[in-house]
């Protein structure tokens, strides 16, 4: 953050084809280095600097050098701050809360997606891959089925539903088991195959 009284770093112009920043004087702050966080440097001219006249606003270093830091990915960001603002976002974002969202809060809170049981990225791949499976699963019987599909009775009466969870079963004894044995029942039922 920027002390009161002193210059913001949105004053400082980034010049994209020079790749240096301009001050509120009209001086060039020239590319010094990349520092490990990923920041690139920019650092003025000591000798104009001393003989500025903005120099209080601008800098307390001892060596009268103002240095403004942008990040090797700060394209990006810029890049998302604009399409952020543009009309029409706000109304595709409120979406997210119906879209993805949900898949993510269904899978934490009802497919235990909160902790891994696994180490390993193939073995937690494995694992979320067979997760999603079984909402895509659910979610296929709903479409199918619509609201219907949350009624227990329905499950006994419908003979579309019994063939889909006959496959259902069939493809989570292959691969629950070998995952997890103990769990598999609690993820059958999660996704509507009731014993």
């Amino acid at each position: 953050m920027t002390k009161d009284g002193f210059f913001k770093k949105y004053e400082y112009v980034y010049d994209e084809y020079y790749d240096c920043y301009v001050c509120p004087n009209n001086e060039v702050l020239k590319y010094s280095t990349t520092n490990r966080e990923g920041y690139k440097e920019y650092k003025s001219n000591q000798k104009i600097c001393k003989k500025c006249k903005f120099l209080e606003k601008c800098t307390e270093s001892k060596n009268k050098t103002k240095i403004v830091t942008r990040h090797v990915w700060e394209n990006y960001l810029e890049i998302v701050e604009d399409i952020r603002h543009t009309i029409g976002t706000k109304e595709i974002y409120s979406l997210r809360s119906q879209t993805i969202e949900r898949v993510f809060a269904d899978a934490k809170e009802l497919h235990g997606m909160r902790y891994t049981q696994y180490r390993g990225l193939a073995k937690v791949k494995m694992e979320l891959t067979l997760k999603f499976a079984c909402m895509n699963l659910k979610k296929l019987a709903m479409w199918k089925f619509g609201k219907d599909f949350l009624n227990t009775n329905f499950y006994k009466n419908n003979s579309k539903f019994i063939k889909i969870k006959k496959m259902a079963i069939k493809y989570y004894y292959s691969i629950a088991i070998c995952l997890q044995p103990e769990r598999y029942f609690i993820s059958c039922c999660s996704i509507g195959i009731i014993f």
